[in-house]
């Protein structure tokens, strides 16, 4: 773009502040007890954007949050986008030397911390080096999270951090465009090493252009936010573009099934992203029948395909559910099913989505797949795809071909353009919508005492899509429980990672090549 040439404010704090000044008493967010208006929640950002400011933080810098869904979690969001800092969610679920690890990557000014996650940060094994580096910041102002007990010397209190900012000079919120980053958002790669996904505010901007121009979304819709936020299907699916739209949003810590139905009825939710372990816990309570959550319009549904007994059990409800396709790097919807196509292409993730490309490519010719119903890996390109990993061109590298990313899941077309996803080129388990890798998950494993080979492979799950089997060979006399397996793995793996079950063998399956024989070992988990 020529420099003379005017570019256009995209910040999502500049969207809520314009929603406050012309809808000051709007609701904005119901979060436990309590209801925010827009002018309560713009206030609140600007509060913390001070807090932030007198801690030293600047355009740039990095604000990282680890807790479970909350009013500061978007809070704090807000304010460091308000002041030009990129905001780093962190996975609740991950174990200490997990966090650790992505904090050192991601070297935030200010970490925002749960007394729910207090241990976690103080297992840390260089916590001293972290705050010298780190402002830790406690959240005492949460009803939700009460402080438990004293706080370590290493913590300050959030209240009184605010409290003590409210004279630093704040000016509005800076204009941030396309190529500005947003967030940090960490996920694994093929060899489970964290990589993080760089999304400006360009990515996530015309994701809510690509939602909006093709899903019944409305003003002053309700949404639903209780998939973890820290994953971009929580955040950026509908609860960053509602908000800029004047919406109002549900933020629940977490999710249950029975409040979710109780939660769409009494507040006659209009949206929400849900993964299709949800949708059967939800289908499964007894209170299923009992409910009115047919004002559920926008029900986007992704992490994995949605079984057609579900679809049928959830039209019978009036509501349709809408499959979609993406990633973190899609920010995250590359494809869309139609609310009207959702029972007429069952099992399709839909087409592509207004301003995103998609295309089959062969992974090895790097040709496009020409026939319909033939398959490939499926290429995207984009406003809406991620810009790179940080600090590692080398993987960013490795994700691009001639500006197309490519997103390792392989799929087909079929003859009306309809996308349909069918296996994943790399060997990444999706549980209950959470992505695992077998190398992570077998590396934390061998050093269990005894064991002399191993591989980690995923299975069909009715409840979570797919559930983490290990299979393993072991020194004569030896023969662990799974029990035993998942205690050592602990404090190596968030527990969503740990094998629910073992499959002993004499030998693990491998290919001449000395490598892990996947096909072998899946078949011998399926026959025993």
């Amino acid at each position: 773009m020529n420099d003379t040439q005017q570019k256009t404010n995209i910040n999502a704090a500049t969207g809520v502040a314009r929603q406050a000044f012309f809808f000051p008493d709007q609701e904005a967010i119901i979060y436990g007890e309590k209801t925010y208006s827009y002018a309560q929640l713009a206030d609140s950002v600007r509060s913390m954007a001070r807090l932030l400011l007198a801690q030293g933080v600047k355009e740039n810098d990095r604000v990282a949050y680890l807790g479970l869904n909350s009013f500061t979690f978007l809070e704090g969001m807000l304010a460091s986008w308000w002041i030009g800092a990129v905001y780093v969610p962190l996975n609740f679920r991950l174990a200490p030397g997990e966090v650790a690890g992505l904090l050192t990557r991601s070297a935030p000014k200010v970490l925002l911390v749960e007394p729910t996650h207090q241990d976690v940060i103080d297992a840390m094994a260089d916590l001293d080096q972290l705050a010298t580096a780190t402002t830790m910041v406690m959240i005492d102002d949460d009803p939700q999270v009460p402080l438990n007990g004293g706080l370590p010397e290493h913590y300050q209190l959030l209240g009184p951090l605010r409290a003590a900012a409210q004279d630093t000079e704040l000016g509005e919120a800076l204009e941030r465009h396309e190529a500005d980053l947003a967030m940090l958002m960490f996920t694994s790669g093929t060899t489970g090493s964290p990589k993080g996904v760089q999304l400006t505010h360009g990515n996530v901007w015309w994701n809510s252009v690509n939602v909006d121009s093709l899903v019944d979304t409305r003003r002053g819709d309700t949404n639903l936010a209780v998939a973890p936020l820290f994953h971009i299907g929580g955040l950026n699916a509908l609860t960053i573009r509602s908000l800029v739209r004047g919406g109002r949003t549900v933020i629940r810590r977490n999710f249950d099934p029975r409040q979710v139905l109780r939660d769409i009825e009494q507040y006659q939710v209009n949206q929400a992203f849900l993964v299709p372990a949800m949708l059967g816990a939800m289908q499964q309570t007894d209170e299923f029948e009992q409910y009115e959550i047919s004002s559920l319009r926008a029900l986007i549904c992704a992490g994995a395909p949605v079984p057609p007994i579900l679809l049928s059990q959830y039209q019978h409800k009036g509501v349709d559910v809408q499959q979609a396709w993406g990633l973190t790097e899609t920010a995250p919807f590359a494809t869309y099913l139609p609310r009207e196509l959702t029972h007429a292409k069952p099992g399709s993730c839909g087409m592509p989505m207004p301003y995103t490309e998609v295309r089959i490519v062969d992974p090895v010719s790097l040709e496009e797949v020409a026939e319909d119903g033939q398959t490939g890996e499926m290429w995207v390109k984009g406003p809406n795809v991620t810009s790179g990993y940080w600090e590692d061109q080398e993987a960013t590298r490795a994700a691009f071909h001639e500006g197309w990313f490519r997103s390792g899941d392989i799929g087909y077309k079929d003859a009306d353009g309809y996308l349909y996803i069918v296996d994943r080129l790399k060997d990444m388990i999706i549980s209950g919508g959470e992505n695992i890798y077998p190398a992570e998950v077998e590396r934390a494993l061998t050093g269990f005492p005894g064991l002399t080979d191993i591989a980690v492979v995923g299975v069909p799950d009715e409840k979570w899509g797919e559930r983490v089997v290990a299979v393993i060979s072991c020194k004569p006399g030896m023969n662990p429980s799974v029990e035993e397996i998942r205690a050592y793995a602990e404090s190596h793996l968030a527990r969503y990672k740990l094998p629910k079950e073992i499959v002993v063998t004499e030998d693990v399956p491998r290919n001449g090549a000395g490598k892990l024989d996947k096909v072998a070992i899946r078949s011998l988990v399926s026959t025993r």
